[in-house]
This record gives structure tokens, C-alpha cells and sequence, in this order.
């Protein structure tokens, strides 16, 4: 009982240690780097870069929140409180730290360049953090997945953000007038989307999942309603026990994982799980087959 006390509360601390990290990491980002240089993301967070070139006594932390309370708001709608309360944490935290870093912000360098380049690398990075356990910073990410589920579902969600966020990058350029910040927005982004992928799935391999359980059909109905993730339940023997066993079979893209272990273990403890790299992956919620 005192080792599950003590791994619980390692858990938290855990938990609270990678959000004030990814957080921070993240407000460094915009405070230090891209707002100064007037550098803008796509997203929520290059919304708040605009308004804040055009009006520069407004916070680029506090404009995050505003933006994203219409989104978290269509979000809660289609969704409710049990699916996106991480997004809510998410959201609020990294517009908190942005608010704080904002306090002693001082521009790192003069080159747009090489603030495009760090800007995007540190907030792919603090974003990986966040991301990796199971929290997303909303904006466009969001945006985008409740468009394509909710109104244009033939059209993949990653090129509902691309447009996404092409308009916003293009929208800012033309209201500042500042048409050479479309390259160093490419950059960033850029910058950004390499740190992410490096901090959340590094080679970008799935994780192919077997579980074990005698509690399967709880941990199987958790894991498609937290996650959306499909399950197929495989039938075996186990050769010691000469019992019938259920096996959940499921493949998680890598930043879902966390969340899955978490899962499995506060419903069944004693659950066997085992691992394993899914090199590729074609199907609903992964790669279309390249044929």
C-alpha cells in the first residue's frame, strides 16, 4: 500500500514537473523570441503575435486565452469537459507562463532569422512536453479536428490546419504590411514542427499494444472514449492457467501513450502490457496507404 502511495505521488509530481517545464519552455518561446521579433506562428498563438505588432500594449499571453475561448468553447459543445480538460489546462498554463516570461522579456537577438529558428524550436519543444503527456494548446490544432469531424469530414485534418494555418500566417502579413515575415513564418514553422516530432515520437513509429486483462472490456470501452482510439479484442489461451484470455490489440500513435498506460494501470493494476514498434501504420486515425 505504501509503494502505491509513493508511485502515485511520483506520478503527480511528475505530472506538475512536465507541465510547469513544457509551460515555460513554451512562454520563453513567444516572450523572448517571436513577439519581440514580431514573428508569427501559425494558431492561437500567431493570432496574439498579430494583435500584438498592431497593438503593442496588449499581452501576446493574455490575447492566447481570448482567442482560444471560442474554440474550447465549440470544443466543450462536441465534446464536453471529460475529453477536453486537458486542452483547458493546457490552454490556461501556457497562456499563465507566456503572461509571466512576458514580465521579463527582453529580445534575445536582433536577427529575425535566428528568432524564427529558436522561437519555433523552443515552442515545438515546450508543445512536445505538454503534448507527450496528453496536453494539447488548443488554437488551430483544435480548430481543425473539430472540422474535420464536425463539418467536413472527406478533407484530412492535417490539411485543415495546413490551410489554417497558412490563412492566419497570410492574414498577419497583410494587416502589419510586412510581407518578408511570410519566410521567417515558414521557418519557424518549420522549426517548430521538427522539435515536435523529435520530443513526441522521435523516429515517428506507432506503438503496436497488447494488454492483458481480466478487466479488458472497461479498459477497451476507456481507451475508445478517451482516446478514439479502435480496439479489437483477440481471443487466446493462457497455456499456465489453461484459461480463456481476452487480449485488447490497439496501435497508439506515440504521444497517446502516456495517456494509455494511465489508463490501463487505474483500472487494472496488475494488467500485462506489452510494447512494440509499428514502423508503419495505414488506416483510420494514421497514414492513407501509399499505393
Amino acid at each position: 500500500m505504501q509503494n502505491e502511495h509513493r508511485q502515485g505521488a511520483r506520478a503527480i509530481i511528475t505530472e506538475i514537473l512536465s507541465i510547469v517545464l513544457g509551460s515555460a519552455i513554451y512562454g520563453i518561446a513567444v516572450a523572448f523570441f517571436l513577439g519581440p521579433s514580431g514573428t508569427v506562428m501559425g494558431g492561437a498563438t500567431g493570432i496574439a503575435t498579430t494583435i500584438n505588432i498592431l497593438f503593442p500594449n496588449v499581452s501576446i499571453g493574455l490575447m492566447i486565452l481570448v482567442v482560444n475561448i471560442p474554440i474550447l468553447l465549440f470544443g466543450l459543445l462536441f465534446y464536453g469537459w471529460r475529453m477536453l480538460w486537458r486542452v483547458v489546462v493546457a490552454v490556461l498554463v501556457t497562456s499563465l507562463a507566456t503572461n509571466l516570461t512576458e514580465l521579463f522579456s527582453v529580445s534575445m537577438t536582433s536577427d529575425p532569422l535566428l528568432c524564427a529558428i529558436m522561437g519555433g524550436l523552443l515552442l515545438g519543444a515546450g508543445g512536445g512536453i505538454l503534448l507527450a503527456r496528453g496536453y494539447n494548446t488548443g488554437g488551430s490544432d483544435l480548430a481543425a479536428v473539430i472540422i474535420k469531424q464536425k463539418l467536413i469530414k472527406s478533407v484530412s485534418t492535417g490539411r485543415i490546419l495546413f490551410v489554417l494555418d497558412l490563412v492566419i500566417i497570410t492574414g498577419s502579413a497583410v494587416l502589419t504590411r510586412n510581407f518578408n515575415a511570410i519566410f521567417y513564418s515558414i521557418v519557424s514553422t518549420y522549426a517548430y514542427s521538427f522539435a515536435l516530432d523529435y520530443i513526441i515520437d522521435g523516429n515517428k513509429s506507432a506503438k503496436m499494444t497488447l494488454i492483458i486483462s481480466d478487466k479488458f472490456a472497461e479498459i477497451a470501452d476507456e481507451i475508445t472514449t478517451e482516446l478514439d482510439r479502435g480496439v479489437t479484442i483477440l481471443h487466446g489461451l493462457g497455456w499456465y492457467s489453461h484459461r480463456d484470455k481476452d487480449v485488447i490489440l490497439c496501435v497508439f500513435k506515440p504521444h497517446e501513450l502516456y495517456r494509455a498506460k494511465v489508463i490501463v494501470k487505474s483500472i487494472d493494476p496488475d494488467a500485462f502490457m506489452i510494447l512494440a514498434d509499428a514502423k508503419e501504420v495505414m488506416g483510420e486515425g494514421f497514414d492513407a496507404p501509399d499505393l
